[in-house]
């Protein structure tokens, strides 16, 4: 049986293809929608995750709660990360196109095109295979240049978040309270994904060689 003829990959094949619709609709919302609710005011939102967040007026906190006799003696240890979902909003389009809001918006959407595109690689993998097109090196740049921008996501990321809060800062939007950091790393759950991948998308395009040579001599 050809893998073609597969119904495996046939479905596959599919669920990447809405996976891609429904991405490039939610990048059309982002890009083009303002995000305000409507009883507020304001011009575009954006919301960033894993914000560090912390009281500027900090609480006394009880000496006893950091002792050491609880990390010796207790089961169950908590330490708070004080991470946060941060809501920005513009108000008026000065600061919508300041040079920080700018930059910080580049980065942000720059993040969200990468996700597009490692998302469009692997439709373009998965219709290979519905043509019977595997060993090829239209493939291995595929799955080379998929693992790079998994590499650089959490890179990209942590740019974005310097970003937002430099915009913050630079603007003087931060009315919440909270003095705000960088929670996000550059190396993360991506990073070790996509170096694994390029590991594979090397070694498939030393087979795809291996394989046109042999063609090319027979």
């Amino acid at each position: 049986m050809k893998l073609s003829e597969s119904k495996i990959i046939k479905v596959l094949n599919v669920l990447a293809t809405v996976v891609l619709v429904f991405y490039v609709i939610l990048l059309l919302i982002k890009m083009f929608s303002s995000g305000v609710p409507s009883a507020s005011q304001g011009v575009k939102w954006y919301e960033l995750y894993h914000v560090k967040a912390e009281p500027i007026v900090k609480a006394k906190v009880i000496a006893g709660n950091r002792s050491l006799d609880k990390w010796f003696n207790n089961k169950v240890l908590v330490n708070e990360n004080k991470e946060a979902m941060v809501y920005l909003r513009f108000k008026t389009f000065t600061e919508l196109f300041s040079l920080s809001a700018i930059g910080f918006q580049l980065a942000y959407f720059i993040y969200f095109l990468s996700i597009g595109f490692i998302i469009l690689s692997i439709k373009r993998f998965f219709k290979s295979l519905t043509l019977n097109e595997i060993f090829t090196r239209k493939n291995a740049t595929i799955i080379i240049l998929s693992s790079i921008v998994l590499i650089c996501l959490p890179i990209i990321r942590w740019i974005t978040q310097e970003l937002f809060i430099n915009c913050i800062s630079s603007l003087k939007l931060n009315d919440s309270g909270y003095y705000l950091s960088n929670g996000v790393g550059i190396l993360d759950t991506e990073t070790i994904i996509g170096m694994v991948l390029f590991a594979f998308g090397l070694a498939f395009k030393v087979g795809v060689d291996i394989k046109q040579e042999n063609e090319s001599f027979v």
